[in-house]
């Protein structure tokens, strides 16, 4: 009779920890399809094109500026120069919170040093090019807009 108590313990204490592995929560949700490109790898920075009063595009983009990455993960980005340093003022590095509405599909960057918010319309995603449009305000009597291209 003894055994026999033991061994229905037993069998209850197996029965009750597969229920409770059985119920443990739901998984994270899954990302959405773009954001799954985004953070996929980094994106490195192949032109940058500034619309010129006539139309035109001009090709912005130094030496220096060509082997700069982007980096997009869940948790944050990293605007990192490359080996070739640029004049940080030219072009803007940071780190911060990321945020994607894929109803206007625009990209909001929040810079956490220098603080600065970057709003990015993307024009192309698929799973090795981003190319996005900003306007440039730095210069308020002169607003630019950008194109920037990055490839990974």
């Amino acid at each position: 009779m003894k055994k026999t108590n033991i061994l229905r313990l037993f069998a209850l204490a197996i029965a009750s920890g597969t229920l409770l592995m059985a119920c443990d929560k739901d998984d994270a949700p899954s990302l959405s399809p773009k954001v799954q490109k985004l953070v996929a790898k980094n994106w490195k920075v192949q032109s940058i094109n500034v619309k010129l009063p006539n139309d035109a595009d001009s090709n912005v983009l130094k030496a220096c500026t060509s082997d700069d990455i982007i980096q997009l993960t869940t948790s944050g980005f990293d605007f990192q120069d490359g080996a070739t340093r640029c004049d940080s003022t030219a072009f803007f590095y940071a780190k911060g919170s990321w945020a994607i509405n894929e109803t206007t599909d625009s990209i909001h960057l929040n810079a956490s040093s220098p603080a600065k918010y970057v709003s990015w319309k993307i024009v192309t995603l698929n799973d090795s090019v981003l190319k996005v449009t900003l306007t440039d305000s730095s210069n308020v009597a002169r607003k630019l807009v950008k194109t920037i291209a990055f490839k990974h």
